[in-house]
């Protein structure tokens, strides 16, 4: 179904029916989640039902159904591969970095709201005795 690859040379397993593209995705390298995630970003220009393949429970099985008519249906299953690539490493960088991304942005929201209110933001009042030793 993409033009130029073969089934024995890698390509995802994929199949047209009806006007639907139909992909098996090996759970071992794509999570529920981010199968989830690339279904969710089709969900406004196609119809996504996801389930355990019956065949082989180590395989999601995904139906992609364009809203509209005229959608090349190669292109439908070169996006929504791309789009779980892209989702799986958005996972992967979430893995490895959420903590520091959380640091960022706690740090980032605390810098507005590090002085009582009522100082009227001027660092050389201390209403609440920061500077006082302990």
């Amino acid at each position: 179904m993409i033009p130029g690859i073969s089934p024995d040379q890698g390509a995802p397993s994929l199949w047209e029916s009806d006007g639907t593209v139909v992909l098996a995705v090996e759970k071992a390298l794509f999570p529920s989640d981010a199968v989830l995630a690339a279904g969710y970003r089709f969900t406004d220009r196609y119809f996504v039902w996801l389930e355990t393949a019956p065949e082989d429970p180590n395989r999601y099985r995904v139906f992609v159904r364009p809203k509209s008519s005229g959608v090349d249906l190669s292109t439908v299953a070169g996006e929504f591969t791309n789009e779980l690539i892209d989702q799986r490493l958005r996972q992967r960088l979430n893995e490895r970095f959420g903590d520091v991304r959380a640091i960022i942005a706690a740090q980032a929201f605390a810098e507005g709201n590090l002085l009582h209110p009522s100082s009227g933001a001027d660092p050389r009042l201390d209403p609440d005795g920061a500077a006082r030793r302990r």
